[in-house]
């Protein structure tokens, strides 16, 4: 009885330390509508960021975009449901995007119903889709034979225009980015040293003081937070990597990896995490690739 209380007790607080800072934020961005419940009503306000509808003639930028593609994450199969992944896909093609990076969490259960259903719907899209395998997709082990039988590999590069891709499986925070894959990470990273840009994606937010929520590596061991650290150093070694792209987190998160731009996005469909005013609104990014720099936008989606 002791020993269950201890544990009890412990799993208690490692909860509440989690889940903290999360709720403090999202205190802090309701306080507004509570303190002006008694005042004059006003309209809702929405995040600087979003862009609607995107214009793609680059009319403030120095140099035209090379090429445009869109980031997305957390679809499972709500996404599908209520229209958010389906208004996402016709969106990206209008405006420009030449393929979809999805950051993980494609399905709800990992299962082969829900992975041929997602993999049906993109198929059929009129645009190639790369996937980010997410916690959901690939469950506790890391690794499912579904998913690579009906999606693909669980990590992979790939090039476009002369840049680098890197998908990167970090779906088991209690593993992390196992040696094999690291080190596949790092010869890969050195063999495209030379192209103008690398991106790297993964599921799992890698944990940094800048990102407002528990929910990232390190969540589930300490194998998740020390493989996300060294994939940043590995990174911050290649003056072309770019940016960082995660899933995860059911919202719109920007912040920096050692000076390296990331980004969390996932508000492609599943159930929103954080209040609107934290980043908690269907969307998806829209990334703009030019000769002098790279923009990346947010452009909301309602649901269908």
């Amino acid at each position: 009885m002791a020993y269950r209380l201890k544990n009890f007790i412990k799993n208690s607080l490692r909860r509440l330390l989690i889940g903290l800072p999360v709720a403090i934020l999202m205190l802090i961005a309701l306080l507004p509508a509570v303190i002006g419940c008694g005042g004059d009503s006003g309209g809702s306000t929405t995040p600087a960021s979003t862009i609607a509808p995107v214009s793609t003639t680059d009319t403030n930028a120095v140099t035209p975009a090379l090429y445009r593609f869109a980031v997305c994450g957390d679809n499972r199969m709500e996404g599908i449901a209520n229209g958010v992944l389906p208004r996402i896909i016709d969106s990206a093609k209008t405006n420009g995007a030449a393929f979809i990076v999805d950051t993980g969490d494609i399905s709800g259960d990992g299962s082969s119903e829900e992975l041929t259903s997602y993999r049906d719907l993109t198929d059929s899209s009129g645009i190639k889709f790369y996937a980010v395998p997410g916690n959901h997709d690939v469950g506790s082990g890391g690794e499912s034979w579904a998913y690579e039988n009906i999606i693909g590999a669980t990590y992979y590069g790939f090039d476009y225009h002369g840049d680098h891709f890197i998908i990167i499986n970090n779906a088991d925070d209690q593993i992390g980015i196992d040696d094999t894959q690291m080190q596949w990470i790092e010869a890969d990273l050195a063999a495209n040293a030379g192209k103008p840009r690398q991106f790297i994606f993964a599921h799992i937010p890698i944990a940094d003081p800048s990102l407002p929520s528990g929910h990232v590596t390190g969540e589930e061991g300490g194998a998740g937070l020390r493989s996300g650290q060294q994939l940043v150093e590995q990174a911050h070694s290649y003056a072309n990597v770019s940016d960082f792209f995660f899933g995860h987190i059911h919202a719109y998160l920007p912040y920096k990896l050692d000076g390296i731009n990331a980004y969390v996005t996932g508000g492609a469909g599943a159930p929103l995490y954080l209040p609107e005013g934290l980043g908690g609104y269907y969307h998806y990014l829209l990334v703009s690739v030019r000769q002098d720099g790279v923009d990346v936008q947010v452009v909301r989606v309602d649901r269908g």
